[in-house]
């Protein structure tokens, strides 16, 4: 293989949620030729924050001046992320290294529009420097403050489970996988189940990100707190549909490994383009119009024409379609710096 230059991803690789699992994914996987490396930005818990960003800023000062990277990869969301990933995009610039810098947050308009849109629109303009966007709609609802050739790259996921010989019983099995968070719709969805119950449908729904210590857990709710991996594969093999009642969303990763794996997702309008089905979309937060939805989907023609609709989006996740944006730019930044 003819090395074409080395990536280091820059970000929270060591944290729990969706980034981390991008920023595996990329570092895992990336495009012919590159070998990719990561720093990581982020543990768990506030002291591990404050240690892992000064970690992780002398680490990259020493392998950029060992002449150890060809492209810095950085990864963030708004608030204190911004911030902290600021002096290490500032580090790139002094060293004459090129970066990307790649936006995952889902409210990251409101974080510009509220403080940091000057400083946003300043780093993101300086030369030898890509933007990167989950969606067009980012880069829409962002055109005030990132540059107007900001690259839109999905995230992407290999399948992670085999549902080739899923067989739908009569109870309908739901699953919320997320970490831990109010926006993510937890609540929302133990509603949903009930209304569910209330109009007679058998039905069960597990949540991941939470364990409770309740004495009385509600009819028919698991919660299964964090997850593996390895059990993260197991739900999705196991579940009939994931629910993402999220209020906002870059892009979520438990919806894009549900599609690329067949798992038919019923998602908020904050989900609307990554699911790019119409039918899956429900556009408020009634518990009623989520269980009706959920019914009508179950019906066993209608479910697996779902199926089949999803497997068809499922290419725009593919790694291989991603690798190859991210070549094209990582070759964009390597000619334009020699």
């Amino acid at each position: 293989m003819i090395v074409m230059g080395k990536v280091i991803h820059v970000g929270p690789s060591k944290s729990k949620g969706g980034m981390a699992t991008v920023i595996d994914n990329l570092s895992k996987n990336p495009p012919n030729g590159w070998i990719s490396e990561t720093i990581s930005t982020r543990g768990d818990g506030l002291l591990s924050v404050i240690y892992y960003w000064i970690k992780a800023k002398i680490e990259l000062s020493s392998r950029i001046r060992s002449g150890k990277a060809d492209v810095i990869h950085i990864h963030v969301t708004h608030s204190m992320s911004w911030w902290r990933k600021v002096s290490m995009m500032r580090t790139c610039e002094r060293n004459g290294i090129p970066s990307v810098v790649h936006i995952h947050s889902g409210k990251f308009d409101e974080f510009c529009a509220k403080s940091a849109g000057k400083s946003v629109s300043r780093e993101l303009s300086k030369p030898n420097r890509k933007t990167v966007v989950l969606e067009k709609r980012w880069k829409k609802s962002l055109e005030k403050w990132i540059p107007s050739d900001s690259v839109v790259i999905n995230n992407s996921s290999f399948p992670i489970a085999d549902r080739k010989n899923h067989q739908r019983g009569d109870e309908i099995k739901l699953l919320l996988l997320s970490r831990k968070s109010s926006i993510k719709g937890q609540k929302f969805a133990i509603e949903v189940l009930k209304s569910l119950h209330d109009s007679g449908a058998n039905a069960s729904l597990t949540l991941t990100g939470i364990a409770t210590n309740q004495k009385i857990v509600p009819e028919g709710v698991k919660f299964v707190g964090w997850v593996s991996d390895d059990e993260r594969k197991s739900l999705i093999s196991q579940s009939d549909f994931l629910l993402s009642p999220s209020k906002y969303e870059g892009s979520s990763m438990s919806v894009i490994e549900s599609i690329v794996t067949g798992l038919p997702c019923i998602v908020s309008k904050a989900s609307e383009e990554t699911v790019g089905i119409t039918d899956l979309v429900v556009d408020d937060f009634s518990p009623e119009k989520w269980a009706k939805r959920i019914i009508q989907l179950s019906k066993e023609e209608e479910y697996n024409k779902c199926v089949e609709k999803i497997l068809k989006i499922s290419a725009r996740y593919s790694v291989e379609t991603n690798n190859k944006k991210i070549a094209e730019l990582y070759g964009e930044l390597t000619t334009n710096s020699l």
